[in-house]
């Protein structure tokens, strides 16, 4: 019989390529951070009362970045990046990857190199204390211009730090063209990074024509305005392209408006490769077995289609052949 991957099962067999670190920190983690910088999310039930307010993306990014604020040292990411990894491993996770943004630290007087090799060090610390692999895909802030991104990369071509797998971008998907950051996705792939891009969230279906066109990203995050172009839908079939869509942060940001009318059964019916993602847990109040607890309990899916969900989480996973491979027998994929 082949394992099962439903929300209330024991096995660790799930991978999430789209998690975000600072949202993806459990509340006491806040609270233990906000109780340092005298902040009000000292008092968890202040920090669920934002949380509980955010009806769109620009209160999602207001919120977001209230506990980017929070940190106050390199030591504080690397008590987080544990706490983050403590928590997706209780949440059953055997393989995460977790974009994290070194432009931000320096935003709020951190050294980024620090604060990196902290995130590094507790993840691979929590690798061999919770059994869970984190990667780090490095974040780009779209509005903070290509010039902010090759400083990413800049800091990387000095510290390839082992956890760190890849580059993606989120942000403002209006802000700054795609073209803009076609030689910064150059650059990251001449590094040996692979790549992603957040596309198709706030914005129409061609802002994922467009990064496809200009950047040629490994994967999508989001992607779910897709569902409206019938020609685009086609492009990512035929292509292969693994969109990790997070249908309960789709929800509370305003990007769609009810469950019922979430494009995920549209994207599956088209043969679009499909992974579920929980981007971020705590500002969302989801888990990634959250999300697949959403599919078949509000969209309907059943088992076999769940299943090509999981395998796609390792199909779209930055991740050694190998790792892939195993991921894949465990859920019962086939590649």
């Amino acid at each position: 019989m082949k394992p099962e991957i439903f929300p209330d099962e024991s096995a660790a067999v799930l991978a999430d390529c789209h998690l975000h670190f600072e949202g993806c920190m459990p509340v006491s983690e806040v609270a233990r951070l906000a109780g340092r910088a005298g902040h009000a999310f000292a008092d968890p039930a202040a920090f669920e009362r934002a949380r509980g307010a955010v009806s769109d993306s620009a209160g999602f990014l207001a919120l977001y970045a209230d506990v980017c604020r929070l940190f106050r040292d390199p030591e504080d990411f690397f008590s987080a990046a544990a706490a983050v990894a403590g928590a997706l491993a209780d949440d059953r996770l055997t393989y995460a990857e977790v974009h994290f943004s070194p432009e931000i630290p320096p935003r709020f007087g951190l050294d980024a190199a620090a604060c990196l090799e902290a995130v590094d060090a507790g993840f691979r610390d929590a690798a061999a204390s919770r059994g869970i692999r984190c990667r780090i895909v490095l974040g780009a802030v779209r509005q903070w211009g290509a010039g902010s991104a090759d400083r990413v990369l800049d800091l990387y071509a000095r510290r390839r730090l082992p956890t760190i797998v890849g580059l993606g971008m989120g942000g403002d998907e209006a802000s700054v063209p795609a073209a803009a950051f076609a030689g910064v996705y150059l650059r990251a792939r001449a590094l040996g990074l692979r790549t992603s891009v957040h596309a198709g969230e706030w914005a129409g279906a061609d802002s994922v024509r467009d990064v496809l066109d200009a950047l040629r990203p490994d994967r999508i995050d989001h992607g779910i305005a897709a569902a409206d172009d019938p020609r685009l839908l086609e492009r990512l079939a035929e292509e292969g392209t693994v969109l990790c869509v997070a249908p309960t942060s789709n929800l509370q940001t305003g990007a769609v408006a009810r469950g019922a009318e979430h494009p995920l059964r549209r994207l599956i019916d088209a043969g679009v490769r499909v992974a579920l993602s929980a981007d971020d847990p705590l500002f969302f109040g989801t888990t990634t077995r959250g999300e697949y607890r959403f599919a078949r309990e509000a969209l309907g899916l059943d088992e076999a289609q769940l299943r090509t969900l999981a395998a796609n989480g390792w199909r779209g996973a930055f991740c050694s052949r190998e790792e892939r491979e195993l991921g894949l027998k465990a859920v019962g994929g086939e590649d």
